[in-house]
């Protein structure tokens, strides 16, 4: 029978749960512990299931960076803010003359708490449960909606946002306010998610980035002082920059076959595509047959969108690649890759097949951070300059703006470039290529 959480002592079990290492000194013990008050195993697996979901709950609420008792006034805050907004603000006369008036009696029940919580907590505690509860301080949860309707970002952008933002609620209390974020209450966050979130620090970077844009638009609204998310340190270490991928990591994707067949035709081609294109994973996805032109010196691919203007683009087929354009322009499907389910918060076509390149890469053995699909661009950008092919074509060819140079990005726009000339020098060597053409 099941004994988890469950120890018998002096012939009598109790639920006991442990608390996680970094949070032993906040609970103040090791463990939780109750007695079930039964010498019964069957009895006890009944009795402990309430104990064990109480016990979790502080254990949360301690991750979430404060005691049981800062959660509890939180939540008895937003209680008396409830009573207070649906209180009738006007004064009655019963029939011994007595004035009465519903709103000011929960004020007076709210400012004899608040006096409680002063002799108990402190002034800062006290001031906190009664500006949340009056409303005087101004709800995060009330005000980062409104932000996330007007900046212009992707959808998948706008999903982090927001699952950032409620992370740190969770964290704080779903009713924090935005005036009791100090620039400690911050650091105290930062500090969480470097050392107890299981982050990379990417992408604890990626939240703290998130709360400083909110912060700023609140300044702007005139919600918020000072942004307390600037300048928090997140440490000198860099994460590793993505670089190409070796012949060896090559072969071993070229020479694989992933392992669902739905999947293993579309990875085999579109890894072929990228090395001889440079082009990205949403780019080839997105491909309509009616982008597939054929003029007199061969194939082009009309890259219709981006994530710039600059993305969007045309570049001709290397001959390698024809075989695989010509193959699937024999499937009437209005796309070149026909059958990806798009997915994700924006609803890309790539969402899932990135995923499955992600899964063929460990079966094949291509394991380590920054070599996703992403890195195959990398890859054919890194060749191109080995070859010696002019910067400004190769920024032509996948899509990067010129504007940086005045002499091409501003008075030239490529038009005279033989760019087929330039795409037919791809080489990545005998090996490779012979396992591209294979």
């Amino acid at each position: 029978m099941d004994r988890k959480y469950l120890v018998k002592q002096y012939n009598t079990y109790s639920v006991v749960v442990e608390v996680p290492k970094p949070l032993q000194a906040k609970a103040g013990r090791k463990r939780f512990k109750k007695s079930l008050g039964t010498d019964s195993l069957a009895e006890a697996n009944k009795r402990k299931h309430f104990y064990v979901a109480d016990f979790h709950r502080r254990i949360a609420e301690l991750a979430k960076g404060g005691s049981d008792d800062d959660a509890k006034l939180s939540r008895l805050a937003a209680e008396f803010r409830q009573a207070l907004e649906s209180s009738k603000n006007v004064w009655h006369e019963d029939e011994e003359e007595h004035e009465w008036n519903e709103y000011e009696e929960e004020l007076d029940r709210l400012k004899a708490k608040a006096r409680e919580i002063l002799d108990k907590e402190g002034s800062e505690a006290a001031a906190h449960f009664y500006n949340a509860a009056t409303g005087q301080a101004t709800l995060l949860k009330d005000q980062y909606q409104n932000w996330l309707d007007e900046v212009q970002h992707a959808g998948q952008t706008k999903s982090q946002h927001e699952s950032t933002i409620k992370r740190f609620m969770g964290w704080a209390s779903d009713s924090v306010s935005i005036e009791e974020v100090t620039r400690k209450k911050a650091g105290e966050y930062v500090t969480e998610l470097m050392n107890a979130s299981g982050f990379a620090r990417a992408t604890a970077r990626r939240h703290v980035s998130s709360l400083s844009s909110l912060w700023r638009w609140l300044k702007g609204r005139g919600v918020a002082g000072d942004n307390p998310w600037l300048g928090q340190q997140l440490g000198k270490k860099q994460d590793p920059d993505r670089k190409r991928l070796s012949d060896d990591a090559l072969l071993k994707l070229l020479k694989g076959r992933y392992s669902t067949p739905k999947f293993a035709q579309v990875l085999s081609d579109l890894l072929r595509l990228a090395l001889l294109h440079g082009a990205r994973l949403e780019e080839l996805c997105a491909l309509k047959r009616s982008d597939v032109h054929k003029r007199e010196d061969g194939y082009w691919l009309v890259i219709t969108s981006g994530k710039t203007r600059a993305a969007r683009r045309e570049i001709p087929v290397h001959p390698m690649s024809v075989s695989i354009i010509e193959r699937r322009l024999k499937d009437k499907d209005e796309y070149l890759f026909a059958g990806l389910e798009p997915g994700g918060p924006d609803d890309k076509r790539s969402w899932y097949i990135s995923k499955a390149y992600g899964r063929f890469r460990d079966q094949v053995g291509v394991t380590g951070d920054k070599q996703d699909f992403h890195a195959l661009r990398h890859t054919f950008i890194t060749r191109m300059e080995g070859l010696e092919v002019p910067e400004s074509t190769v920024k032509l060819l996948v899509g990067h703006s010129r504007k940086g140079s005045m002499t091409y990005g501003h008075y030239s726009k490529g038009d005279l470039v033989n760019l087929r000339k330039a795409i037919e020098k791809v080489d990545y060597g005998t090996e490779v290529m012979k396992a591209i053409a294979t």
